[in-house]
């Protein structure tokens, strides 16, 4: 868990909710920002007003270095002497750049395709695929305990489960019923990182599977920040670790269950509604991770 500094407001913007331009704004002394295209710091008073920019979405210490870090650089690297200077006519469209300003944050991409039509449509299948055997299924050590993260087991042994259903759902052995999770969406394995604030922390975890519905994460202990029925305001920056994939996802998220698996604690989160652009993002993400894993 990382405590936020707070000296400095770190804001990106993303394109389906794939982040392109990251700043550093501290009025009256900084105002710089890279891009996924020009990952040099460049200082841009015109930043200043980024936060106001209802597109811009406030990420803590942690995610923005995480997002640097994909694009090979420092988030608090020693600023140089002669890091250029932006001069542009003020105020700032930041939702409506001219194609100057885009030239010159290198972002003259901004609208393309994320991911192709076969792509997805194999992702879909994928999905399908899992939903199907993991209704199927026989309950097991970790399926039975895990078995989906919108609606799952309580973290006690004894009394009603988180979700408020009874222990009586659990299947005969002492397992979870998995065929009476329905999760909305099929999750897919994820090898990576989530960086998820709460309050003014962050804390990192491991990402097991994600999907458009929720995710779920790994941690070696159980801190009760991540206590069942908890609220998580966003934003979510997940990252994949074969790629150098990242994706935020602005939006809240429940805490719906958790429960250790040998000396690991694993808790589910349900997000809230995603907008069609981040919609797109995760399933961008999630065919970017899976094609780097194989379809195993």
């Amino acid at each position: 868990m990382i405590p936020d500094p707070g000296d400095v407001t770190y804001l990106v913007l993303a394109d389906r909710a794939v982040p392109y331009l990251l700043a550093k704004v501290r009025w009256p002394d900084v105002a710089q920002a890279i891009t996924v295209g020009n990952p040099d710091w460049l200082e841009d008073p015109g930043l200043f007003d980024l936060p106001y920019e209802p597109s811009a979405v406030s990420v803590s210490h942690p995610q923005a270095a995480s997002v640097a870090a994909g694009w090979g650089r420092q988030l608090d690297a020693p600023t140089a002497d002669s890091v250029p200077s932006f001069i542009r006519r003020m105020p700032v469209n930041w939702s409506d750049l001219a194609p100057v300003e885009r030239r010159a944050l290198g972002i003259e991409f901004l609208g393309r395709p994320r991911a192709s039509a076969r792509r997805v449509r194999r992702l879909r299948s994928r999905q399908a695929k899992i939903a199907a055997s993991s209704a199927g299924a026989q309950p097991s050590d970790y399926a039975g305990e895990f078995a989906g993260a919108e609606q799952g087991p309580g973290s006690a042994a004894d009394g009603p489960a988180a979700n408020g259903r009874s222990q009586a759902t659990r299947a005969a052995g002492g397992f979870w019923d998995a065929a009476a999770e329905r999760r909305r969406t099929a999750r897919v394995r994820i090898d990576g990182r989530a960086h998820i604030r709460r309050g003014d922390a962050t804390v990192s975890t491991g990402l097991v599977d994600l999907s458009e519905g929720g995710v779920r994460c790994v941690l070696p202990e159980s801190p009760v920040l991540f206590a069942p029925d908890g609220t998580l305001h966003g934003p979510f920056l997940f990252e994949a670790e074969t790629t150098r994939s990242r994706i935020c996802l602005d939006v809240a998220g429940q805490i719906r269950w958790h429960g250790s698996a040998g000396d690991a604690m694993h808790f589910g989160v349900a997000f809230g509604e995603l907008t069609d652009e981040e919609t797109e993002g995760v399933q961008w993400f999630l065919t970017a991770a899976s094609s780097r894993r194989g379809d195993r």
